[in-house]
């Protein structure tokens, strides 16, 4: 085989190549768009279907409401044990006050709920050694 029908094959092999892996490439982005598209129709089928749920159970809350609501008979105020949280700072912020032997004066600026459980994983994460 002379150096021009080596040149002539290496050639026909890198075209053939070059046509297997974008053929390759081609199909395997057909087939993700194909799943894409499915994986879309199924949300969109759940979707709707917890759309419906959820205007069946308001409907059905709405019901019970309506049957459960009061007549003016028995729209009489009923005393209710309310905590007042602005009592509970005051209390906690004593607790502080009494707890420090400082001679500043303890000013409340903000009350936020925390769970025990955030700062406990927290610590488990970051001192795990």
């Amino acid at each position: 085989m002379s150096v021009f029908g080596k040149i002539v094959y290496g050639l026909q092999v890198a075209a053939i190549g070059l046509v297997v892996v974008f053929l390759g490439l081609t199909i395997l982005i057909a087939f993700i768009t194909l799943m894409a598209q499915a994986f879309k129709a199924i949300d969109a089928k759940k979707a709707a279907k917890a759309k419906t749920e959820a205007e069946a159970r308001a409907a059905e809350q709405a019901a019970k409401a309506v049957e459960a609501a009061p007549t003016v008979a028995e729209l009489e105020p009923v005393a209710e044990e309310v905590t007042d949280d602005r009592e509970l700072i005051a209390v906690i912020a004593a607790a502080i006050a009494a707890f420090t032997d400082s001679d500043k004066q303890l000013v409340v600026r903000k009350v936020r709920r925390v769970s025990g459980w955030n700062r406990a994983g927290r610590a488990e994460q970051v001192y795990r050694f």
